[in-house]
C-alpha cells in the first residue's frame, strides 16, 4: 500500500535513451503499477563527450518513443516527453518538449568542466585544484550558475537544487551551514523564487545510496517555504522500480517545512495541489 496521498506523477525519470536502466516502456508500466496518473521521461540534453547524456542523434527517436508510448498507454495514465536541460547544453534542447526541468551538473572553471554529480574525488579535486581548497568559493560559484535558471523562460523547473552536496554524507565537503555558504544558496533562491520558479524535492540520490536527506536539505526546504517558493516531488529515477520511490516521506518533509501544497502538470502547465 502506497505511503503518499497527494504525489499523482512522476516526471523526472530516466530511461535506456540516456543513463537509466530500464526502457521507456518499462517506466510507464511501472508507473501505471504504482497508481501514478501521470508519467513523464526527463531525457538529459545532450552535452559534447558526456556519455551520461543523449546523443544528439536519440533525441528524435526519443521523442518518436514517447509519442507512441503516450498512444499506447492512453486508458491507463498520460504519458509526456520531457527533458532535463543542462546549462552546458545547447539551448536549442529548450524546445520540442512537454516541460522542462533546468539542473547544473557541473561547472566551467578557466575553460576546465568540473562535474558536481560523478564521484566524490572528482567534487574533492575540484574544490582543490579549482578553488584553492575554498569549498565555500566551489559553492558560490555553482549556485551563481543554478541562478542563470531564473533567466530561462522555458524552464519549469529547478532540479536538485543543491546537488553540489551530493557526496557530503558522512564526511561533509561543502559547510552547508557556513555564513558564505548559505548567503550564496540563498541569493540564488531568492532569485528563482522571484521568477516563478518550481522547486523539486528530489528523492532519487536516497533511492541510490547516495544521501539519507533529500534535495534540497532540510534547511534549504524551510528557507524556500519562508520565501513563499513552490515546490513539487520527484523520484529522478533511474530504474523502474523507483519511480515512486519516498514519494509518502518528501511529502511529510514538505509539510513539515510548511509547505500546504505542492505543484504538479496538468499536461499544459504546473498546478498547485493541497497536500
Amino acid at each position: 500500500m502506497k505511503s503518499y496521498k497527494t504525489m499523482t506523477q512522476s516526471l523526472h525519470t530516466h530511461s535506456v535513451f540516456d543513463d537509466g536502466k530500464a526502457a521507456p516502456e518499462e517506466m510507464v508500466r511501472a508507473s501505471a503499477a504504482a497508481g501514478l496518473k501521470i508519467f513523464g521521461s526527463s531525457l538529459h540534453s545532450p552535452i559534447p563527450d558526456e556519455s551520461w547524456t543523449c546523443r544528439p542523434e536519440r533525441v528524435e527517436p526519443f521523442k518518436a518513443e514517447m509519442q507512441r508510448l503516450k498512444a499506447a498507454y492512453a486508458e491507463q495514465l498520460e504519458v509526456y516527453c520531457g527533458v532535463e536541460y543542462d546549462l552546458l547544453s545547447d539551448q536549442a534542447y529548450l524546445q520540442g518538449f512537454d516541460y522542462v526541468i533546468a539542473s547544473v551538473h557541473g561547472i566551467v572553471v578557466d575553460g576546465a568542466t568540473w562535474s558536481m554529480d560523478d564521484t566524490r574525488e572528482r567534487s574533492r579535486r575540484m574544490i582543490v585544484l579549482a578553488f584553492d581548497g575554498d569549498a565555500n568559493a566551489c559553492a558560490k560559484t555553482y549556485f551563481q550558475r543554478v541562478q542563470t535558471i531564473a533567466e530561462i523562460p522555458e524552464a519549469d523547473i529547478v532540479g536538485h537544487f543543491d546537488l553540489l552536496t551530493k557526496f557530503d554524507e558522512p564526511d561533509p565537503l561543502f559547510n552547508a551551514d557556513s555564513k558564505r555558504y548559505r548567503n550564496a544558496a540563498l541569493t540564488a533562491m531568492e532569485a528563482l523564487v522571484r521568477a516563478g520558479k518550481i522547486f523539486e524535492l528530489n528523492t532519487g540520490a536516497v533511492s541510490r545510496g547516495y544521501r539519507t536527506e533529500f534535495y534540497p536539505s532540510n534547511q534549504l526546504l524551510r528557507d524556500l517555504c519562508d520565501l513563499g517558493g513552490k515546490l513539487t516531488i520527484t523520484s529522478d529515477s533511474h530504474a523502474a522500480n523507483t519511480v515512486d520511490f519516498g514519494y509518502g516521506e518528501a511529502e511529510q518533509a514538505a509539510k513539515n517545512a510548511g509547505f500546504r501544497e505542492i505543484w504538479q502538470f496538468d499536461g499544459k502547465k504546473f498546478v498547485p495541489t493541497e497536500l
